[in-house]
């Protein structure tokens, strides 16, 4: 049989080739035409109640998904941002029959997945299982009781998300965006901030639930070990007595479109990079005839690989940035074009310019046939691999569903794919690519700022803070000085009486790190001018920096690694031994003449200069408190917020919880307990 085949091929191939043809094997073969998708079965059906069912199967492994997701326009949250989403973690945690720790248990013990968001509930599980889950579903998209102590958790948790995201530029830079592109009546000009989540409750997740979570604006899709009969029976079983509601519309106004280059700061003081965006809101709507030519402008711009031309200048050229990317968005209400890097400090305005200069050589047309071929073959290989995937290929029929595409819309993908020619990139580029009207958004030290300046429209740079409210440069009053700042400061934690008798001071440091906490302690005699630094990983010791004696001394796991007799380094561990260094007075001390924004709050800031870099220390205007310090050590920077103050046994107020943000790390809190006048002597520290 194997012999009469091969024979029957060589035969076909010799009808096709005859031996007396030239073959120039000098040229690639022509790429044959694109073909149409086979998607295979995905069956649809509409319940009474109005659910939109879609059903794609894959009998090769008994998992059964199932998700229901519900269109709902966006709204404006105001002065509740965080309402839906907070909801959707309320959802399911508790019904009228189950607690929280019942419906995990329940989950674990069938080795399924179950969760809900603000437009999501459903699961994944064994398909022998399908009923119990189904079960699990239906109690909680029935009976939810929204737990008031539960989302007190949320709102706790989202409060200690919100003090990180403080120190966190890439937070940072999308709050400030939100505030310049959106208005605040734009379903995406919400901004969640503290008194946000305060004025959040179970009533307003209850009314969310009420309005929105009906099945007329449900979209169903199973996929997986289940057939149509089978999904026509569960539905009816589980969802038939569910009544429709009324779907909510809502209006949104444009977005604020930039007129010029619009340069918009938030400062993070001492930041050694600066993250940047260059952005301008689109109007690309999902399934647009230019979604295609736009995106394969987008790759030889910023979206491809290596040889995209961001990358290649920025980081492979200039060395300004590990990696330099752009993005397209499509999006009902407004899409966006966007290109990001985090740039070196000293190269902001540069790498804004180099940004400028690749989208103006894109309008220019400086790209090639075989950039947009090249680009098209990756979307391609892209799409054919994602068609492995039964989740993708549900995600798929849930867009044409979701978005009214053409039911072919992805059957013909790489049909218009492969149409997509160099003048349909050209046309696209001159349509949405406009380098002389873009906002540039920046977080970053303000040094930064007066070069940036230069290159905006009107010369004037906007100033947000973390939450994208304009800051209002105040003028430090006079009489105002270093000294009466750190003055004030000591009031507050006691008075000079109650700071200046402190003979020694233990400080334990709980950091709590994903996955992992951190201990450290701190031992200080100020007198002697005697200072340890343990750090544990559990109860075990596993690094120490000690000052005695004139001399730093740095172990590892009591290995003596390092000695240190620099007089510059000695002195700045001694200034360490005094838990408030604004005792020692203001000498090399300078105080900005303008009054800075911390937490929202109006702060002085005291700069102080050492040998390895700088410290800048924010001070309450009003309390006298500490609130936040950032120290900048050559090429690193730590940040530091004072979260909190306790008043300790002794009598003195001290830090007790702080967010601090280190270099490779990120943001962790760090709960500090401390011992004063303890009888600590050099031998036993």
């Amino acid at each position: 049989m194997r012999n009469k085949l091969s024979l029957t091929l060589m035969a076909a191939l010799l009808s096709v080739f005859p031996l007396s043809a030239q073959i120039d094997r000098s040229k690639a073969p022509e790429p044959g035409p694109a073909p149409e998708i086979e998607f295979g079965e995905v069956e649809k059906f509409t319940t009474k109640n109005g659910i939109r069912v879609i059903l794609v199967e894959d009998h090769t492994r008994p998992i059964v998904s199932f998700g229901l997701r519900f269109v709902i326009e966006p709204f404006v949250e105001g002065d509740k941002a965080g309402e839906s989403a907070f909801f959707g973690d309320l959802w399911s945690r508790g019904t009228a029959n189950r607690t929280m720790e019942q419906i995990n248990d329940e989950v674990d013990f069938l080795g399924a997945s179950f969760a809900t968001g603000s437009n999501y509930i459903g699961f994944t599980s064994l398909t022998k299982y399908t009923g119990q889950m189904m079960d699990i579903l239906s109690d909680v998209l029935f009976n939810p009781t929204f737990p008031e102590d539960e989302l007190e958790k949320i709102k706790d948790q989202a409060l200690g998300g919100l003090q990180m995201s403080k120190s966190s530029p890439k937070a940072i830079v999308n709050n400030i965006i939100t505030a310049t592109v959106y208005p605040k009546d734009h379903p995406y000009g919400d901004i969640m901030t503290e008194a946000t989540v305060a004025n959040i409750t179970v009533d307003d997740c209850r009314e969310f639930y009420d309005k929105y979570i009906i099945p007329n604006s449900a979209i169903l899709v199973i996929t997986g070990d289940m057939n149509l009969r089978q999904a026509k029976k569960l539905c009816k079983k589980y969802l038939s007595d569910w009544e429709p509601g009324e779907i909510i519309k809502n209006e949104a106004p444009d977005v604020n479109r930039p007129e010029g280059i619009e340069v918009v700061f938030s400062p993070k003081e001492g930041a050694v990079q600066s993250t940047i965006r260059m952005m301008s809101p689109i109007d690309l709507k999902p399934g647009d005839d230019d979604v295609l030519a736009l995106s394969v402008a987008n790759a030889i711009y910023g979206g491809g690989d290596f040889s995209a031309k961001l990358l290649k200048n920025l980081r492979e050229t200039k060395g300004y940035t590990y990696g330099a990317y752009s993005s397209i968005n499509s999006d009902l209400l407004s899409g966006t074009f966007t290109a990001m890097a985090d740039v070196n400090g000293d190269a902001t305005d540069s790498s804004f310019y180099e940004m400028r200069k690749e989208l103006q050589s894109m309008v220019d047309g400086d790209y090639t046939e075989e950039n947009v071929e090249k680009f098209k073959t990756v979307y391609a290989g892209s799409f054919s691999r994602s068609l492995e995937s039964i989740n993708q290929l549900a995600s798929y029929a849930y867009n044409v569903e979701r978005f009214g595409y053409p039911d072919d819309y992805y059957a013909t993908y790489l049909q218009r794919l492969d149409a997509v020619t160099i003048d349909d990139v050209r046309r696209v580029v001159a349509k949405y690519f406009d380098p002389d009207n873009m906002y540039w958004f920046v977080v970053g030290d303000p040094s930064v700022v007066p070069a940036l300046a230069q290159y905006d429209s009107d010369g004037e740079v906007t100033m947000l803070d973390f939450e994208g409210n304009v800051i209002e440069k105040k003028k430090v009053p006079e009489g105002v000085t270093v000294q009466t700042v750190y003055d004030k400061y000591i009031e507050y934690l006691g008075g000079r009486e109650l700071v200046d008798g402190i003979n020694d001071i233990t400080e334990s440091a709980e950091m709590h790190m994903p996955g992992a906490s951190v201990k450290t302690v701190v031992k200080r005699i100020p007198a002697a001018e005697t200072f340890s630094q343990v750090q544990f990983q559990g109860e075990t010791p596993v690094q120490e920096i000690r000052l005695a004696d004139g001399k730093v001394t740095v172990s590892m796991m009591g290995n003596v690694i390092q000695e240190i007799t620099d007089s510059v380094i000695v002195n700045a561990f001694a200034r360490d031994t005094y838990p408030f260094v604004e005792v020692l007075g203001s000498e090399g001390c300078e105080l900005s003449s303008e009054i800075e924004s911390v937490n929202g709050r109006d702060a002085y800031k005291v700069t102080t200069s050492a040998a390895d870099g700088l410290k800048y220390s924010y001070y309450d205007v009003e309390t006298g408190a500490k609130v936040r310090e950032v120290e900048s050590m050559g090429d690193q920077t730590i940040e530091t917020i004072y979260q909190e103050y306790a008043q300790t046994p002794y009598g003195v107020m001290y830090p007790s919880v702080m967010v601090v943000t280190m270099p490779q790390i990120g943001a962790v809190e760090t709960v500090v307990t401390v011992e004063i006048n303890t009888g600590l002597t050099p031998d036993t520290i």
